[in-house]
């Protein structure tokens, strides 16, 4: 075979170590979501994908690394929508752009969120660490892009109110399944903007606060 030939077979190889990868992982992301995450083996998932349970050892170290993967992806994907959000120009456009970014992902993503918010206190001390630190960065741009708009709120009540707007998005997971991807969405940023731009959420937290 020839130097080229070789580099042919390789990149076929790669490409479908990298299917089946992904297979494995929306695989275990279904399982995850509808059995728990302790529920759930790994022959489980084999059986579901297709392969045998050895076979996943050549694409994950065990379940604990499938499930850091997933939870790796999913605070990646939003890390990288809300630094795109913060380069957006502007602070009027900045929140906006950070409820529509998360209320699309959460809507489109709903099983991964949901294996997330439930399953994330799962993973090993130190991948847990690591995650919790990708959070705070997180809700640390929302905090930021909420205080530019509502400087009267203070801190820690701003930090509460992102607290409470993020949960309310991650319930997506939750949404009944008739609802479709599009009409998920509409409805979370609609509630999410609510949340966060009303005037009567300001009032409240200063009440708290008195």
């Amino acid at each position: 075979m020839t130097p080229l030939g070789r580099v042919g077979v390789e990149r076929r190889c790669v490409g479908l170590a990298g299917f089946r990868r992904a297979v494995l992982l929306e695989v275990a992301t279904e399982l995850f979501a509808r059995q728990g995450y302790h529920a759930v083996g790994i022959d489980d998932i084999g059986a579901a994908a297709g392969v045998t349970g050895p076979a996943i050892y050549r694409h994950f170290q065990n379940k604990q690394a499938i499930l850091q993967d997933l939870c790796s992806t999913a605070m990646s994907e939003l890390l990288t929508g809300a630094r795109r959000a913060a380069r957006s120009g502007g602070a009027e456009r900045e929140l906006p752009e950070l409820i529509a970014m998360h209320a699309s992902f959460a809507a489109r993503h709903r099983r991964l969120v949901a294996v997330y918010a439930r399953e994330h206190r799962s993973l090993s001390p130190i991948a847990l660490r690591a995650l919790r630190r990708r959070q705070r960065d997180y809700e640390t741009i929302w905090t930021d892009a909420l205080l530019a708009v509502r400087p009267g709120l203070g801190a820690a009540p701003a930090r509460g109110v992102v607290t409470a707007t993020l949960s309310l998005l991650n319930s997506a997971a939750h949404m009944p399944v008739e609802l479709d991807d599009e009409s998920v969405e509409r409805l979370l940023s609609a509630a999410a903007a609510a949340v966060v731009l009303a005037g009567p959420a300001e009032q409240l937290t200063r009440d708290a606060a008195g």
